[in-house]
Parts: structure tokens; C-alpha cells; sequence
């Protein structure tokens, strides 16, 4: 149940995050063409892609770790396995913190360059 949760909780994130980052890009083609905050917007936007990869990635290790010794995921041994991270709660854990950092950042590029294009 409590995983569950927690991959609804990353699906969530995950879609707010793109949606926030296609409504910058849209704003930034129109609203804010000529702003000179673009590239704090550019710097939103990519911040808020990452938060998306990275929930999304958090996804996948909370899967995969609670698959480990099922007929579903078997131990990999190729040379690849050497690169992958290992699937442990803390490591959820520590994926969770920088997709939920990487989307307040996000969205505190974003806010920052509208209000101080339409403010100051």
C-alpha cells in the first residue's frame, strides 16, 4: 500500500512537472518573446524536465526493487550491471529529495522571472 502511494505520489510529480515546464515554453513564445528573463525561464524549464526524469527514474528503482528476486526481474550479469544504481529505499529516497528540489527550483525560476518582468 505504501508503495503504492509513493509511485502515485512520483507519477504525480512527474506530470506536474511537464506540465509546468510545456506551459513555460508556451509562455515563452508568446508572452514573454521579447522579456529579458529568458533565460532565467530556460533555466525553469530545465529544471523542471530533470524533476520529471528524475520521479520518473524513482519509478523505475522503486519497481525494480520491489521485483528483485521475482520471475519478473532476474539478477543482470552483463557489464552494463556494473553501472546500474543499486535498488535501495535510500536511494528512492535520495532521487525523491532532488526531483521534489528540482521542481521547487523550477518553479521558483519561473515565478521569479514573471513577477519580475510584470512587477519591477
Amino acid at each position: 500500500m505504501v508503495a503504492q502511494l509513493f509511485f502515485d505520489f512520483l507519477r504525480q510529480l512527474s506530470t506536474l512537472s511537464l506540465a509546468a515546464a510545456g506551459g513555460t515554453v508556451t509562455l515563452m513564445q508568446t508572452v514573454f518573446a521579447d522579456s529579458e528573463q529568458q533565460a532565467v525561464l530556460v533555466g525553469g524549464v530545465i529544471a523542471l524536465f530533470l524533476a520529471a526524469l528524475f520521479a520518473l527514474q524513482t519509478q523505475q528503482v522503486l519497481v525494480e526493487r520491489l521485483a528483485q528476486g521475482t520471475q519478473t526481474l532476474k539478477p543482470d550479469g552483463g557489464w552494463l550491471a556494473k553501472l546500474k544504481m543499486n535498488r535501495t529505499s535510500a536511494n528512492e529516497q535520495r532521487l525523491m529529495y532532488l526531483a521534489f528540489g528540482l521542481f521547487g527550483a523550477g518553479l521558483a525560476l519561473v515565478g521569479l522571472a514573471v513577477v519580475t518582468d510584470f512587477l519591477l
